[in-house]
This record gives structure tokens, C-alpha cells and sequence, in this order.
């Protein structure tokens, strides 16, 4: 190795002087340490980290993962079925809000509107559902004057659905059809619509309130998690830097001020419904302040931060006196984050 490629090294492959010119890897390979790894699946996953591991000469390898991707020579297996059987887990009960054959009904969400290049008659861009062999796919479709739905996806559910008018003035812009409907921009016609979402965050904080008064008394602090589909949609921030509540904020306060009032739910909780809820979401930062919010995938290095954040409030989010309840996240939390508190998770 040259002089610079030496430097380069990670200090326990480099020689020192005070080893008598020896590497301190040596050392740890002439122990033949037992390795341990934790979630193997994120670390023991590429023929550079096997090498590594390798490299440790060790007496032998332990992983521990619930989803091993390569499981070598089982030793000890523990299933969700054993892990419910033997009460380590909580039981799982899913709630569905959507009906079950909603893509027999007609689907349809008007994305934009607009005038194409050199046009002078507006165009409208819409997501319908589209029959498959596979069953009903997202599909989009281009609206112009006179464009009938049911002949560019051969479902009886887009019956009548022919454009009589497109608006595209700025503020004003919307589709309407002969069968009456009029749909304005980023509406949805059937599907998973506001109402849905709307009645999906009422369910949550019903079920919530029920584990709190279920719970009351027993020193068990119950917590619910929200994945959301846009962080704008909960909060945004206006030229000035300061923060807004976006439709699910304001939801989330309307339906909990309703359930809340039941008298079934009277002093189960005793802070304002502003109080009990929060975001956490990857941001960017212009002189120290939040200057906007990320929609993120998860798997980018900006998701490092929502985690952090909810990592190292997790203590606090377990103390009685913390009025926070309700978390309010954009992409999935990665392993580690075992909180067993929550007890609702709504997606």
C-alpha cells in the first residue's frame, strides 16, 4: 500500500508504532471474538460488510432479526404466533374504513389542467381506473371537449362521465360532465376521497380514547402514529417562516373535540386537543430556520432526521405529564424504534 492509501484506513487496519508496528485488528482476530449482530438484514447485506465481518476472524456468528434475509443455520426461532402465544406481544386487529370492492365503483381524481403547447382549448389530465388481467390499475387519461371515460377504460362505472366544459382560469379551474358532475382540481370522484381520510383519523382517536380509559389508573401512557401522504397536508410554513396547520391538523382538532365530549370520554384526558398532537419530518433549514418540510421515501439520508427526532424524544413521550399522544409521520419508521406504547397505527 502507498503512503496515501494508508491513510485511508480505518485506525484499526493502520499500523501504529505503540503495537510495535503492528495492526490493532490483529489483535481482535488473535481473540477470535464471538460476533453478534443486531437486524443483520440492514448490516450482514452486501460481499463488502461479509468481508468485514470475515475479517474479524471470529469463533462464530450470532444474528438476530425477525426478517432474516439469509438465515445460515437456524438456531432459535420465535414466530408471531409463538410470540402472541407466550404474551409478548400485543394482538393486532386491523380496522378498514374503505369498503372492500370500492374499485368496482368509478374512481376518478382531476390532477391538472391546463393548454398544450401552441393549443388554444384547454386539457384536463385525470388518474380513472383501468380493467387489467390483473384486475383494476390506476390509469391516466387526457380530457378535451367531448372525451367519453367509459370508452377509454371499458368500466360501466364511468357511465355519463363525457366533458361538457373544462375551466382553466387560475383559482377557478374544474371539469365539468354531461351527467352534472363537476370535479375541481386535485378532487377526487369515489375512491379514498377527504371523507375517508376524515373518518380513518375520527376511528383512530375513538380507539384511542377507549385504550386510555381502559388504561386509566395503571400507569400506562397509550400512544397512536399517523402515516401520512403529504407533510403538507398536516403542516406547512408560510414567507415569514411561521408554522400552519394543514386539513389533518384541523381535522385531527374538529374530531377530537366532538369524541371528546361523549360523556363516555369526560376527564379521560385532560389537555386541549392542540396540545396532544405533533409532526415529525425531515425539514429544510435556511439561517437556522424551517423553511419548508420533506416529503420523503424512507430509505434517504433525510429520513435520519425524523428518526432521530422521534428517538430521542422517546422518554419523553412515555412521562404522564408529556400531553403529546398523537405523532404525525411521513415515511415509515426504520427497526429500532420499538416504542410498545403505540397502540394505534393508522396508514
Amino acid at each position: 500500500l502507498t503512503d496515501e492509501q494508508r491513510k485511508k484506513l480505518n485506525i484499526i487496519h493502520q499500523e501504529q508504532d505503540k503495537m510495535s508496528g503492528r495492526r490493532p485488528i490483529e489483535f481482535v482476530q488473535a481473540a477470535r471474538p464471538i460476533v453478534i449482530i443486531d437486524e443483520p438484514q440492514s448490516v450482514d447485506n452486501t460481499t463488502k460488510a461479509k468481508r468485514a465481518i470475515k475479517t474479524l476472524n471470529p469463533l462464530f456468528c450470532l444474528r438476530y432479526s425477525a426478517t432474516h434475509v439469509n438465515p445460515y443455520n437456524l438456531v432459535y426461532k420465535l414466530d408471531p404466533i409463538k410470540a402472541y402465544d407466550l404474551r409478548l406481544v400485543k394482538q393486532i386487529e386491523v380496522a378498514s374504513i374503505q369498503a372492500e370492492d370500492s374499485f368496482n365503483q368509478g374512481f376518478l381524481r382531476l390532477d391538472s389542467i391546463g393548454w398544450p403547447k401552441g393549443g388554444t382549448v384547454p386539457q384536463a389530465k385525470v388518474t380513472v381506473h383501468k380493467d387489467t388481467p390483473n384486475g383494476p390499475k390506476p390509469k391516466k387519461v387526457t380530457l378535451r371537449q367531448g372525451t367519453d371515460l367509459s370508452q377509454q377504460t371499458n368500466r360501466p362505472g364511468y357511465d355519463g362521465f363525457i366533458v361538457s366544459q373544462i375551466s382553466a382560469e387560475p383559482g377557478l379551474e374544474y371539469v365539468e360532465f354531461a351527467n352534472g358532475k363537476i370535479l375541481e382540481l386535485g378532487q377526487e370522484e369515489g375512491g379514498m376521497g377527504e371523507e375517508v381520510a376524515r373518518t380513518q383519523i375520527r376511528e383512530t382517536i375513538e380507539r384511542h380514547l377507549g385504550k386510555e380509559k381502559t388504561l386509566k389508573g395503571k400507569g400506562i401512557k397509550v400512544l397512536s402514529l399517523f402515516f401520512i401522504d403529504k407533510v403538507a397536508n398536516y403542516r406547512c410554513y408560510d414567507e415569514e417562516g411561521n408554522p400552519q396547520k394543514g386539513k389533518l391538523a384541523e381535522w385531527f382538532e374538529e374530531e377530537y373535540s366532538q369524541l371528546a365530549a361523549k360523556p363516555i370520554f369526560k376527564d379521560v384526558i385532560s389537555f386541549s386537543p392542540t396540545e396532544l398532537h405533533d409532526g415529525y419530518f425531515s425539514a429544510d433549514r435556511k439561517k437556522g430556520k424551517i423553511v419548508a418540510l420533506k416529503d420523503t421515501s424512507g430509505k434517504i439520508k433525510a429520513d435520519e432526521e425524523t428518526y432521530e427526532l422521534i428517538m430521542r424524544d422517546k422518554e419523553r413521550l412515555l412521562s404522564a405529564d408529556e400531553p403529546l399522544r398523537f405523532i404525525f409521520s411521513h415515511s415509515a419508521l426504520k427497526e429500532g424504534w420499538d416504542n410498545p406504547n403505540v397502540f394505534q397505527i393508522c396508514s
